[in-house]
């Protein structure tokens, strides 16, 4: 069982604002530690900072503030969805077949190009293995 601090619910759950809180804090937890607790549920905290947290929040509520007030049970992750490796290679029945008769001609200057092939891959990786180490 995995335990978090979750500051952020508990706010809510009050009625206050992390903004109040940070107010309440000031020069005791930096106002960012109090905006990132109240964001994002916490895995580590600093004692110190939660003991300062604890007691303002209790003068802010009027009532006791318990640390479990704040704690919840994290769920565990769920195990995401292997993909299927092959699938990108499977045709899409619904996506029309490649026809080159449909392919653009491509015009420079009102005359049509026709690209012409480049080296291959083997004749790029030999000549980059004939040039000197940089």
């Amino acid at each position: 069982m995995e335990l978090r601090l979750n500051l952020g619910g508990y706010l809510q759950r009050h009625g206050l604002t992390a903004y109040r809180l940070a107010q309440a804090v000031e020069g005791r937890v930096s106002p960012n530690t109090v905006y990132t607790l109240a964001r994002k549920p916490a895995q580590r905290i600093d004692l110190s900072t939660v003991g300062e947290v604890l007691e303002a929040l209790g003068r802010l509520t009027g009532e006791p503030v318990s640390i479990t007030d704040m704690l919840e049970e994290a769920a565990p992750p769920a195990p995401a969805p292997s993909p299927d490796p092959l699938a990108a290679l499977r045709l899409d029945p619904a996506r029309p077949a490649f026809d080159a008769a449909n392919l653009k001609t491509f015009r420079r200057h009102g005359r049509p190009v026709t690209p012409r092939p480049g080296p291959s891959a083997e004749e790029v990786i030999a000549q980059d293995r004939s040039r000197e180490p940089r």
